[in-house]
């Protein structure tokens, strides 16, 4: 009896041995494979996005701002292609780029962009990474506009007899020290050259100082009809 109690024994100790053993293989052979792969560096990829729009926050009824880049080049890096390539597309991306500027006063400031709402795993860099921007007290004020066609658009030997624009009066906003320097708003067309014959379209607005120089400012409306009779220059 203490024979076959002794034999159970045994074979009982050598299971739970060969349990132990197989146990400890299997952990081994785990942990050796999960530190492979943690020592192994994931590959990375950048995708370039140019012209990424930078989202402005400020008082728009209180200030006018200017002088700024509104777009800037976002290099996106991660190891997973799939959302690098989702992130690229503007239909399907869910980052956005902000420059806060509620905090800061008149003057021109150098602003640091932020990128919000990347994605798990992917990391930008911003070309530039500062927004320079001209920050000053909004005003309004109407000028009377006229039409304009430089002597650079007539061909050789025309000259303009008559203009006539379809706007008189338009709204001009901009920060108080721009709006001071504006001289005039000029109604121009910048697609036609070698002008030799009337002229019926549509021209642009623009506001210049005295030296011609255009200032940025923002019409309530930004187009007008224009006419324009071209005469042909007596010998």
């Amino acid at each position: 009896m203490n024979d076959k109690f002794r034999m159970i024994g045994q074979l009982g100790a050598s299971i739970l041995i060969a349990f132990l053993l197989f146990f400890y293989a299997t952990t081994t052979n785990y942990k050796n494979s999960t530190n492979i792969n943690q020592s192994q560096p994931k590959e990375t990829y950048t995708n370039t996005v140019n012209n990424v729009p930078i989202n402005i926050e400020y008082d728009s009824e209180k200030y006018f701002i200017s002088g700024f880049s509104s777009t800037v080049t976002v290099d996106l890096i991660g190891s997973n292609r799939l959302i690098l390539q989702r992130e690229t597309d503007e239909a399907t991306r869910s980052f956005q780029v902000k420059a806060n500027l509620r905090d800061l006063d008149t003057g021109t400031h150098l602003v640091k962009l932020q990128v919000l709402d990347l994605p798990t795993g992917v990391n930008a860099n911003l070309t530039p990474v500062n927004l320079s921007v001209k920050i000053g007290k909004r005003a309004s004020k109407n000028f009377t506009v006229v039409g304009n066609i430089y002597d650079t658009q007539l061909a050789v030997g025309y000259s303009v007899s008559k203009i006539t624009v379809e706007t008189e009066t338009v709204k001009v906003t901009s920060d108080e020290e721009t709006l001071a320097r504006v001289d005039r708003v000029e109604a121009v067309i910048t697609d036609v050259s070698d002008l030799s014959q009337n002229y019926t379209g549509t021209a642009t607005l623009q506001a210049v100082d005295a030296q011609g120089q255009i200032l940025p400012v923002v019409f309530s409306q930004e187009v007008t009809s224009m006419q324009a009779t071209i005469i042909k220059n007596k010998n």
